[in-house]
């Protein structure tokens, strides 16, 4: 019997166990210690050495398999050390981590809950792996997937998650990259440019739903900042343009009729709802893990059933 544990290391740090191909468990470690969105980190004297309370779960168990995912924090000198602190409390017989997957795993975690045999799957969050140089991260991609086949087709890379803390020559090109229609670009996107007007807005990273909830509020009377109001709706406005475009692009690729949202830009469901609306001949499904937690179980089934 075939044992797999995916693990995302990112934020929503998550724990995924595959046996033979069928889902067993799925535990987010923030529901043990009760630090939202909770993300390994690295403490002050460069050590990780985090007990992992989830792990409890699956002490009875030696693993196969123990794949891992993350955002791609840039480099292995900052993702293995928590990857091999992490395997010193895994019975396993083998591990594999790859940087560059963490798209295909929301879409393939997407596919997995839709069961469509086939879709199109549209992936958008703050921040993908980094492609290209460590200065840029995918911030949208688009992928053909059925049960046997992943093929990325579309992904548009940025430099302006990094733009916060540094300043890069402006890029505004189109390139093809191993047969993938790629956009480099400095511009914000999607989940990266919501968080820009969560900043702007007062908020903090995390608290993009109150964002999302308050633009509803926006002609209503109410007791809320009026300016704050305007960048909620604007946020809104403007991302939903995002992934209407990327929604033209990605019928362009395939007739199938079957779609999936994944990355942790879906969480909106104002705007997926939008999206559905606009799209009636579609099949939707928005991914029920759609955050970076969801990538624990793409990564498990990306072992088990595409290498």
């Amino acid at each position: 019997m075939k044992k797999i544990l995916g693990i995302n290391i990112s934020h929503n740090c998550s724990f995924a166990f595959l046996e033979n191909g069928i889902l067993k468990e799925y535990y987010e470690e923030e529901r043990f210690n009760y630090i939202k969105d909770y993300m390994p980190e690295e403490n002050n004297r460069g050590i990780y050495n985090y007990k992992y309370k989830a792990l409890d779960c699956f002490k009875n168990i030696t693993f196969d398999m123990v794949i891992f995912s993350s955002y791609n924090r840039g480099h292995l000198q900052i993702e293995m050390p928590i990857v091999n602190h992490i395997l010193t409390q895994v019975s396993h017989k083998d591990f594999s981590f790859h940087l560059d997957n963490h798209h295909i795993y929301h879409a393939i975690c997407g596919l997995h809950f839709s069961k469509f045999n086939e879709a199109i799957a549209l992936i958008s969050d703050g921040g993908g792996e980094n492609v290209y140089d460590k200065n840029f991260k995918v911030l949208q991609s688009i992928y053909l997937i059925n049960k046997d086949k992943v093929q990325n087709k579309y992904r548009y890379i940025s430099n302006k998650r990094n733009d916060y803390f540094n300043h890069f020559p402006e890029i505004e090109q189109l390139k093809v990259l191993e047969n993938i229609d790629t956009v480099f670009s400095s511009k914000l996107k999607a989940g990266l440019k919501y968080i820009h007007y969560l900043r702007k807005a007062g908020f903090n990273y995390g608290e993009e739903g109150q964002l999302m909830g308050i633009a509803a509020y926006k002609n209503s009377k109410n007791n809320l900042d009026k300016q704050v109001l305007e960048i909620a709706n604007i946020a809104q406005e403007e991302t939903l343009k995002d992934v209407i475009e990327l929604m033209e692009k990605a019928i362009t690729y395939s007739d199938c009729k079957n779609i999936i949202l994944s990355g942790g830009y879906h969480l909106n469901c104002s705007n997926n709802f939008k999206l559905v609306k606009l799209f009636p001949k579609y099949n939707f499904f928005v991914d029920p893990i759609c955050h970076d937690g969801g990538t624990a179980v793409g990564a498990a089934l990306y072992y088990e059933n595409y290498l």
